[in-house]
C-alpha cells in the first residue's frame, strides 16, 4: 500500500485545556479526506501522562498525535516571554514562533489553537496556495469589527486592521520561516523592546510577516461575531477566540454547533462540567479581563511611546 501524504498540525495545550483540544481533534478528524495521514504535534509545557493517554485515545489509522515539551527552550526566553503576559495568557502562546526551528523536518504545517471546532476538510487548509509566502491566515474581524481595537492594530501594531490577522488558525511557510530567520528577528524585537502588547505572539506575527502573506477566505476561521455577509456555505472552522466561549455563556454565536460537534465527543462530560462551574467569580474575572484589554488597547494606542509602529517606522 502506497505511504499517504502526511499533514503536520501543531496545537500548543496544558492540562486545562485538554477538553478543548479533544473536541478539537475529534472534529478535525470526523471531517478529514481519509487520503492523508495527519501528524499531530501538540507542544506544551508539560501534559500529563492521565491527559496524554485520552488525548492518544483518539488516534485512527489516519491521525496520530506526539506532544513535545517545550520547557527546555522556553526556560532559554523565560524571563522576556513573560514580561509583558497578562493574567490569561501564559508563555504557550509563543510557542508557534519556534515550530520552524525545531522542525526541521516540516516545510509546511498548520498551526491551530485548541478552542476551535472543524466543520470542513483540514487538507484543503494545508493544500491551499500561499504563493510562496510566509504565511496563510485570516483576517481576524474581532479587531476589524472593533473600534479600539482597530485603531490598535492601525496605528501601535502598525498593520492596517483590514490586513491584520488572526494567529490561531494559520498556513505556515516553514522553508521560509527558516530561511528569512524569523525567529532571531523575532527574539531581537523581544529582547530590545519587549512591546507592551494587546495580542502579544499575534501582533510580532502581524509585523514580521506584514508584507509577506496571503490572506484566506472567512471560513477557515469564523469567529462567534456576526456577519451579515458572511456566506454559511463556506464555513470551514469555527474558533471561539477572545472571551466567547459556548463552554462558559449560552449566548455565543455559534454555540448550537458547538455543542452538537461536541455531544460525539469524549470530553463531552468534560465540557459540562465546565459549563457548569461557571460561577459570579469567573463571570467578574472575565469582564475585568474584557474591560483590561480595551484599556490597554487604548492606552497603547495613544499614550505608549514603544509601539511597533513608531519604533520600525511602519
Amino acid at each position: 500500500m502506497m505511504k499517504k501524504h502526511e499533514i503536520p498540525i501543531f496545537f500548543a495545550c496544558d492540562d486545562n485545556y485538554i477538553p478543548f483540544l479533544g473536541t478539537a481533534l475529534h472534529t478535525l478528524i470526523k471531517n478529514a479526506s481519509s487520503e492523508y495521514h495527519y501528524k499531530i504535534i501538540v507542544l506544551s509545557g508539560g501534559i500529563n501522562a492521565h491527559n496524554q493517554k485520552r488525548i492518544k485515545a483518539l488516534e485512527t489509522d489516519n491521525m496520530d498525535v506526539t506532544f513535545y515539551d517545550m520547557n527546555a527552550l522556553i526556560a532559554k526566553y523565560q524571563q522576556n516571554l513573560s514580561y509583558r503576559l497578562r493574567d490569561y495568557y501564559s508563555v504557550a502562546i509563543y510557542y508557534r514562533m519556534f515550530i520552524p526551528t525545531l522542525f526541521k523536518e516540516y516545510d509546511k504545517a498548520i498551526y491551530l489553537d485548541a478552542d476551535l471546532i472543524l466543520v470542513g476538510d483540514i487538507s484543503e487548509l494545508y493544500n491551499t496556495d500561499i504563493e510562496g509566502k510566509l504565511v496563510g491566515a485570516i483576517n481576524d474581524r474581532l479587531v476589524l469589527d472593533v473600534p479600539e481595537f482597530a485603531a490598535y492594530a492601525t496605528n501601535a501594531v502598525g498593520v492596517a486592521a483590514h490586513e491584520y490577522f488572526n494567529s490561531g488558525v494559520l498556513v505556515m511557510n516553514l522553508k521560509k520561516f527558516r530561511e528569512d530567520d524569523i525567529e532571531s528577528k523575532f527574539l531581537h524585537l523581544l529582547e530590545t523592546y519587549n512591546f507592551d502588547s494587546v495580542c502579544p505572539d499575534q501582533d510580532y506575527l502581524n509585523v514580521l510577516c506584514r508584507n509577506d502573506k496571503v490572506l484566506l477566505p472567512i471560513g477557515w476561521n469564523k469567529m462567534p461575531l456576526p456577519d451579515p455577509e458572511f456566506n454559511y456555505d463556506t464555513l470551514k472552522l469555527l474558533h471561539y477566540n477572545s472571551f466567547e466561549k459556548p463552554w462558559h455563556h449560552d449566548r455565543v454565536l455559534y454555540s448550537k454547533e458547538f455543542w452538537e460537534a461536541a455531544l460525539t465527543s469524549p470530553f463531552y462530560e468534560d465540557l459540562l462540567r465546565i459549563k457548569k462551574s461557571v460561577d459570579a467569580a469567573h463571570l467578574a474575572k472575565e469582564e475585568k479581563g474584557v474591560q483590561g484589554l480595551f484599556a490597554k488597547a487604548i492606552y497603547i494606542t495613544h499614550e505608549e511611546e514603544v509601539t511597533f509602529k513608531k519604533i520600525l517606522a511602519l
